[in-house]
């Protein structure tokens, strides 16, 4: 009996605890990863993982997108970290969601209109492709905007992670998201917050960012972290050249160390890697960056949570 008590008493303790680690392995108090199956308007099958916050409405959503040839999976850590905090990470839980982009992972299939399904070969991917992986995204966003309705996350709080390719569709949805009119009933747009870009090129398999940064509002309300190997000259110029330019005008120095934090974070590390190699090589320590930047650019900034009416239906 009093053996029974005793599991009862644990169990009740460890329910309300806001994170909590068995070993080496982390306890999701919001809910353990979710696989979820998508459908895009084109008839593509996305596949995602979703880590729900234990913060409910007050939860950060961030979305993250893989580089070409790559998958979700490269994220699980990152996403770990991010959604279930250890003990000695001071930073909020966020909601987290890794994709599949078409073409990639478990998301090949494509069902048209007459029913006939074709499987996308990520080694033939080309500009179509990567323009409709904006279609993903807008996938992605009806999921997110069920959750929100739901008072699972704040999507006005809205951060994206990409790599390489995955930045490419990071930059140019967010585009997207910030022209997007408005609706008289509810909030549509303007949630992108925050950008982290890994090894983000200026063009990639014929699809540019240019257009997307002509969008003002996007560089200069969003908060932007660019992380980039120093010794990969090509990618390199790119972020410096072109995309650190386009954005440093927006973001100036603070002009007293009291001030609030610049909102753009350029990251120069000491490789020749790209993509996720580069994030891989880099470890925790460009981890906890990123995690820093989110927490205080977003997840630490009053964005109100409003109802929504999903713009897809």
């Amino acid at each position: 009996m009093r053996f029974r008590w005793l599991i009862i008493v644990i169990s009740t303790v460890i329910g309300v605890l806001p994170c909590a680690e068995v070993g080496a392995q982390r306890v999701f108090r919001g809910g353990p990863p979710q696989p979820v199956k998508l459908q895009t308007k084109d008839g593509v099958g996305i596949s995602i993982t979703y880590y729900p916050s234990r913060l409910g409405k007050e939860a950060a959503p961030v979305v993250m997108l893989h580089d070409y040839k790559d998958t979700q999976g490269i994220f699980s850590t990152l996403a770990q970290r991010l959604n279930s905090p250890g003990r000695e990470e001071k930073h909020p839980s966020f909601a987290v969601v890794t994709v599949d982009l078409r073409g990639h992972g478990g998301s090949i299939k494509q069902t048209a209109p007459n029913g006939v399904m074709r499987e996308i070969d990520a080694a033939k991917i080309n500009r179509q492709d990567i323009v409709g992986m904006l279609a993903d995204m807008e996938a992605v966003r009806s999921f997110l905007v069920g959750k929100n309705d739901a008072e699972e996350l704040n999507l006005n709080k809205l951060s994206l992670v990409g790599i390489g390719m995955g930045a490419t569709v990071a930059v140019n949805w967010a585009a997207q998201d910030w022209v997007a009119p408005p609706l008289t009933i509810g909030k549509q747009g303007q949630d992108v917050k925050a950008l982290v870009l890994v090894s983000p090129r200026w063009t990639f398999r014929g699809v540019p960012m240019q257009r997307a940064l002509k969008v003002q509002p996007l560089k200069e309300h969003v908060a932007w972290m660019l992380i980039f190997g120093e010794q990969d000259t090509n990618t390199a110029a790119d972020v410096r050249r072109k995309l650190y330019r386009q954005l440093e005008r927006f973001h100036p120095e603070p002009t007293s160390p009291t001030g609030p934090p610049r909102r753009l974070a350029l990251v120069p590390l000491p490789s020749a890697l790209d993509g996720s190699a580069l994030l891989s090589q880099a470890g925790t320590q460009i981890e906890d960056q990123i995690i820093q930047f989110l927490t205080v650019h977003v997840a630490e900034q009053d964005y109100p949570w409003t109802q929504r009416r999903n713009r897809l239906q």
